[in-house]
């Protein structure tokens, strides 16, 4: 199970540049998760307890509107979700549904805080490239606002279906891990 859990990570981004005894340290603290098609893997406003990482199947990231619930994104094989809750203790942001039965690796808050009060380099590194993910998704963010706030107003009142499809992708930048 060990060797399963160190070949999954080696295909995260966040773990790139971890040596072989830091994915052994990383792979000690993961559990691995068998979730059911149309089954949760978190819900929105739920505690951030940890991060997933997908490693068979595709999930769907959800958010809940006045609408009813919109489709953020899909995640295959490699997608890692909740990556915030290694650093911060901020409920969830949206509910991640598996499309199909999904197996994934879950890395406890609890555990990986452990692991950088203990002084892991494993675990200082992880929060280093999430650190990188997050000052690219910035840069993307204000370009993205700034665009947004140099087109035409609609209508008094009225929200342009353009609008709403650049808040759509402005809130997916935000929300999904990607590299």
């Amino acid at each position: 199970m060990a060797n399963e859990h160190i070949a999954a990570l080696k295909n995260v981004a966040l773990c790139r540049a971890l040596s072989a005894p830091e994915l052994e340290a990383v792979a000690a603290i993961a559990e691995a998760r068998t979730i059911a098609a149309g089954q949760d893997l978190f819900r929105e406003s739920d505690p951030g307890d940890g991060l997933f990482l997908v490693i068979a199947g595709e999930v769907n990231v959800i958010k809940r509107g006045a609408g009813g619930e919109h489709s953020l994104a899909r995640l295959g094989a490699g997608g890692v979700l909740g990556e915030m809750s290694l650093v911060t203790a901020e409920p969830r942001s949206a509910t991640c549904r598996a499309l199909v039965e999904t197996r994934v690796l879950f890395l406890p808050a609890a555990r990986f805080r452990g692991m950088l009060e203990a002084g892991s380099i494993a675990a200082h590194k992880i929060v280093a490239a999430i650190a990188e993910v997050l000052a690219r998704r910035l840069a993307t963010m204000n370009g993205m606002v700034l665009d947004l706030a140099e087109k035409p107003a609609a209508a008094a009142g009225a929200r342009s279906p353009l609008k709403t499809q650049d808040l759509r992708e402005l809130h997916r930048t935000m929300q999904v891990w990607s590299f």
